[in-house]
């Protein structure tokens, strides 16, 4: 599955002469986020990661290494610059409204893992939300679901 995803970067990110994204790219599009929400209050635990990883396998239907290489491949391409904006940006023109929703879910799912939600993790869903297209009732429905 590394290779696919690889490939799929290499290809980039958006989506290529309106083309649809692939589901590899918009799987570590969504990953990278979950590693930003996890790394958004200064602590990125390994109860985060394992939450990250459990969030993927069960989202995405990944086997335990599946999801493990997806979220390495997300820490390494999350941490180049601008890397939020650019992974905002795959998801904002890449996935469907329902697609979009569900990115959040598994954020709030992240932000959640560790028992309580860092006013900073809250913050950055919210902002997410509303640069994905989606109203401030969608993101507390979201938290809620």
């Amino acid at each position: 599955m590394l290779e696919t995803i690889i490939k799929a970067l290499k290809k980039g990110l958006s989506t290529q002469g309106g083309a649809p994204m692939s589901e590899e790219a918009k799987r570590l599009a969504a990953a990278a986020l979950l590693v930003e929400a996890a790394r958004r209050d200064d602590d990125f635990a390994d109860s985060e990661k394992a939450a990250i990883r459990n969030i993927l396998s069960r989202h995405f239907q990944l086997d335990d290494a599946d999801a493990a290489a997806l979220l390495e491949l997300a820490v390494s391409r999350q941490k180049i610059g601008m890397g939020e904006w650019i992974f905002t940006k795959a998801i904002s023109d890449g996935f469907t409204m329902d697609e979009r929703k569900n990115v959040v879910k598994m954020l709030w799912e992240v932000a959640l893992s560790d028992g309580l939600v860092h006013k900073l993790e809250a913050t950055m869903i919210h902002q997410l939300g509303k640069e994905i297209g989606l109203s401030p009732a969608d993101v507390e429905a979201a938290q809620k679901a």
